[in-house]
């Protein structure tokens, strides 16, 4: 048997986004218009953490990972926390991608980027599906950190 690990955000080697700073950021984008200032608060978070993403079973529906990054619909798609990355895994596994166990893991979000620059893609962090769902987006062409709203159809 697979010898797991008991998630702890606070864990220093893990370097995870602590709860009080996940809150911070969730406050940032929330706001209805970011000053340069908010977006530093941001970006000085993300940079010197670790996110979350999952690796999803070889069989999954529209899912793959491109270097332990979850890639779906053309994205790289992270999480700051434990608990939008576990909504997201149900979500999923209710729309019928997948029925098995996944296996959830942390990467340095400076990685993230590189890995998103060198295939071209777009990176969404803490995504999810609800109608109008507010997230931030990477957008590697410009290379920048931005808002954006999704829209998914019910």
């Amino acid at each position: 048997m697979k010898k797991t690990e008991k998630y702890d955000a606070a864990k220093p080697e893990w370097n995870l986004i602590s709860k009080e700073e996940v809150s911070l950021l969730k406050m940032k984008l929330g706001k209805s218009h970011r000053k340069e200032s908010d977006w530093e608060v941001i970006k000085e978070i993300l940079g010197r953490r670790n996110v979350l993403t999952f690796i999803p079973p070889k069989r999954a529906k529209g899912l793959t990972t491109i270097e332990k990054v979850l890639c779906e619909d053309g994205n790289l798609i992270v999480f700051t926390n434990m608990d939008d990355c576990t909504r997201h895994i149900q979500v999923v596994q209710f729309k019928g991608r997948f029925w098995k166990y996944v296996e959830i893991g942390s990467i340095p979000f400076v990685n993230v980027l590189d890995i998103a620059d060198q295939h071209g893609m777009n990176v969404l962090i803490d995504v999810n599906y609800e109608v109008n769902c507010k997230c931030l987006m990477y957008e590697s062409g410009e290379q920048r950190l931005k808002a954006v709203i999704m829209t998914y159809l019910k």
